[in-house]
């Protein structure tokens, strides 16, 4: 299935640093996504600021629901996407520190050292909605 046989929404935003718990949490959620979503994901997140709220527009696409294999755990909002043209997954767990600013990007590749970016840079981020949770 092609990204045009789907509803999607393209934002530009700034990479930024999270707290360091990216991997903590990936490596938790590794089998899930593996499972769920076929991948088997680099430890760690691409934080990316898109400079505004957008819940709505993430709602508006119908994010896949991951519920918690553990009760410390909560469910995390997941959305197929793109940054610059690497393959993976925007992540939003229900309990997070980061605002509705804030993508969480997960892939089978480290996207800092493939695209070579580092904070400060503006990346584009396809954000796309699941069709019959196939992607």
């Amino acid at each position: 299935m092609s990204v045009e046989d789907r509803k999607c929404i393209k934002l530009l935003g700034k990479v930024v640093s999270g707290i360091g718990e990216g991997a903590y949490y990936v490596n938790i959620y590794r089998n899930v996504f593996n499972e769920v979503l076929g991948i088997n994901p680099y430890p760690g997140t691409l934080n990316i600021d898109v400079g505004e709220d957008i819940r709505e527009l993430w709602f508006k696409l119908n994010p896949l629901i991951i519920k918690p294999r553990r009760k410390d755990l909560s469910i995390v909002y997941v959305l197929p996407g793109f940054v610059n043209n690497i393959r993976g997954y925007a992540i939003k767990p229900l309990k997070t520190i980061h605002q509705w600013n804030i993508i969480e990007f997960i892939s089978s590749e480290n996207i800092r050292s493939k695209l070579g970016i580092s904070d400060g840079d503006t990346v584009e981020v396809l954000l796309c909605s699941f069709n019959n949770n196939n992607y």
